[in-house]
């Protein structure tokens, strides 16, 4: 008797890698979705954790936190730095309402500074006086795309900051994750 050895045809194999294809494609996407929400989440968690820790400095110290070298002269949008090594005596610091995890997570570490940043490792930005949030601060991140509004204002890196004209020009519209509600 006669053995007869299958194979597989070309149809078969091609319909088989179009099937892979389609599922690595929506696979991708979908981790791709997962990650965005991630890091939009770990931002708004730092924005949340970062106001409250500043609403409490203000009702216990009877003034607000300005962060080291902010000039309250010539407002403008900077990164939130804090010093590298936690003081001693955290009474009157930020520090002392800052969760370690908050800080071990959300920060990066420049020279002698660290500077808060957000869920896709660009600095958080910073302005006291707000210009959209009104009774305070405004705190936020450009968002996944890196630039200020819908990506037509100027990317934002640890070393390049937005001027105030394009902060307010800007920032807070399209993916940008904020401590306001913008309304132009």
């Amino acid at each position: 008797m006669k053995t007869t050895k299958h194979f597989f045809t070309l149809i078969e194999i091609l319909t088989v890698a179009a099937i892979i294809a389609i599922l690595a494609g929506i696979s991708v996407g979908v981790i791709g979705l997962i990650n965005r929400k991630n890091a939009e989440a770990k931002t708004l968690a730092t924005i949340k954790a970062l106001e409250l820790a500043m609403g409490q400095f203000k009702a216990d110290n009877g003034r607000v936190f300005f962060p080291s070298g902010y000039n309250v002269e010539a407002p403008a949008p900077m990164k939130l730095i804090l010093p590298q090594t936690l003081p001693a005596n955290l009474n009157g610091t930020l520090f002392k309402y800052l969760d370690q995890k908050l800080l071990n997570s959300a920060t990066k570490i420049d020279g002698a500074n660290r500077y808060f940043v957000d869920g896709w490792g660009r600095p958080l930005l910073f302005r006291i006086p707000g210009k959209f949030n009104k009774t305070g601060f405004d705190l936020g991140s450009v968002g996944p795309d890196g630039k200020l509004g819908d990506g037509q204002g100027n990317e934002v890196t640890a070393s390049a900051l937005p001027t105030d004209a394009d902060f307010g020009s800007y920032f807070g519209q399209g993916d940008d994750v904020t401590n306001f509600l913008r309304k132009d």
